[in-house]
């Protein structure tokens, strides 16, 4: 092997050890749902670097909510550009500022400034904060070749910005609940959608009880529903025993993650439940 290429293959190995020690960007973006109302109109998030290099972040807007896939996984659906009729506050939305280098241990706070168009319906308007943060790039060079290799990695951060003017009302609606026994899991297929002119906020709980209520297998998770989607969720059964079951589902606006409760539109509860069979 030619000096040269040993050098070539060293400095690989380098990188590739550099980027197995390197921890992912370390920038933490609170809070991860910001409200805009029609009186302030404007709003801060905070971002700390909380690793031990410095980070570069940038900060975007684009309309977007959650979707689902045809497998029924949950994931942000972002649109560049929004169809007529969309609730997108993306076009009038402004973020102060929009890069950013943050030392170790800096914080940083980023304003949001809504300018809503006049005669603005009442209603939300939703958009979503990009926050891109990559550590500042690291060098590994070979004094003898000049070879020279950087390494960077890059984390998205989205979060949740709500503009909300007026009268708001919301409702989530059950559009498909079913379950089967899968192996050691119990499937069940979820369809919501959402009524009224603001997302729904609040949590989904699924519960399998037996004759006597007590519950054998439970799981809960927070949801916004901005369009319709339908959803797969896979309860582990935990080893329950063989037997006839009922399967619950509750939807409620309990929320622990969003602060203050008040911020969470009040609707009505979902309640519905079906029969399942655990074979021996």
């Amino acid at each position: 092997m030619t000096p040269r290429r040993r050098a070539a293959m060293s400095a690989l190995a380098l990188a590739v050890a550099l980027a197995i020690a390197l921890p992912l960007a370390s920038v933490l973006v609170a809070p991860h749902a910001v409200f805009i109302d029609d009186r302030a109109r404007t709003a801060q998030v905070y971002l700390v670097n909380t690793s031990s290099a410095p980070e570069e972040v940038e900060i975007g807007l684009s309309y977007g909510y959650p979707a689902t896939d045809s497998a029924g996984n949950i994931f942000v659906r972002l649109v560049e550009t929004p169809e007529p009729g969309d609730r997108s506050a993306a076009a009038w939305l402004r973020v102060f500022p929009r890069r950013i280098t943050l030392q170790a241990g800096e914080r940083q706070v980023v304003r949001v400034l809504a300018q809503p168009p006049a005669g603005l319906a009442d209603g939300e308007y939703w958009s979503r904060m990009i926050v891109t943060s990559r550590a500042v790039a690291q060098n590994a060079a070979e004094a003898d070749s000049m070879i020279a290799v950087g390494v960077s990695m890059e984390l998205r951060t989205i979060i949740s910005v709500t503009y909300r003017k007026g009268r708001l009302e919301t409702a989530a609606r059950l559009t498909d609940f079913r379950a089967t026994i899968e192996g050691d899991s119990i499937i069940a297929w979820v369809g919501m959608a959402r009524d009224g002119n603001a997302a729904f906020l609040g949590t989904l709980r699924l519960a399998l009880r037996d004759a006597n209520e007590r519950a054998h297998a439970e799981w809960d998770t927070p949801i916004a529903v901005y369009e319709p989607w339908l959803r797969r969720i896979a309860v582990p059964l935990d080893g329950t025993p063989a037997g006839a079951y009922t399967f619950h589902l509750r939807v409620d606006t309990e929320r622990t993650d969003i602060t203050p409760a008040s911020l969470i539109l009040p609707a009505p509860v979902i309640e519905r439940s079906l029969g399942v069979e655990i074979s021996p």
